[in-house]
């Protein structure tokens, strides 16, 4: 029993006396700008296309429901003196429902390309992300940090950006 005990105090001074190198590897940090490595992304144009597609078409039905409550604006003003209170409070109801329709038709469609833009984006993140972690891993990071976040102080790492183009063949 006292020779397992000494046996493990010179296991123990053996390894505390070894390099701290040799007992902890040595963090490597990098850093890469996600956001400049997303527009350099092929796909990204297409994406870009088809968002910029789908707001022409929402824009043109913007345009013709204004032009709408424009004329119904502009009949209310010219007319409204003429008629009887029953019409005009009818008008007025008429171009109150309109304009609020108006404005729940543009938040809907803020909400349905903010929506078409995260689901187009998403694949192409999720391959950028998988490429990090690979070139991560095959280079031996222990941590890459996001510049375009603006919450890194110091870019003392390794700008892994080409590393990671290269992995995605670009």
């Amino acid at each position: 029993m006292k020779v397992q005990f000494t046996l493990g105090l010179f296991l123990a001074a053996l390894l505390f006396s070894a390099p701290l190198s040799a007992q902890v590897k040595e963090a490597r940090f990098g850093h890469i700008d996600t956001q400049s490595l997303l527009e350099s992304m092929p796909e990204r144009n297409s994406i870009q296309t088809e968002i910029e597609g789908a707001a022409a078409q929402y824009e043109q039905e913007i345009v013709r429901m204004q032009g709408d409550l424009e004329a119904k604006v502009a009949e209310y003003q010219q007319k409204a003196e003429s008629w009887p209170a029953a019409i005009r409070a009818q008008k007025e109801q008429e171009i109150t429902q309109d304009q609020q329709g108006l404005e729940q038709f543009y938040g809907t469609v803020q909400q349905e390309l903010a929506m078409l833009e995260q689901s187009l984006l998403e694949p192409m993140i999720e391959r950028a992300r998988k490429a990090i972690e690979e070139v991560g891993a095959e280079e031996g990071f222990t941590y890459i940090f996001d510049t375009s976040a603006g919450a890194t102080v110091y870019n003392g790492g390794e700008d892994v950006l080409a590393l990671v183009k290269a992995k995605l063949g670009l």
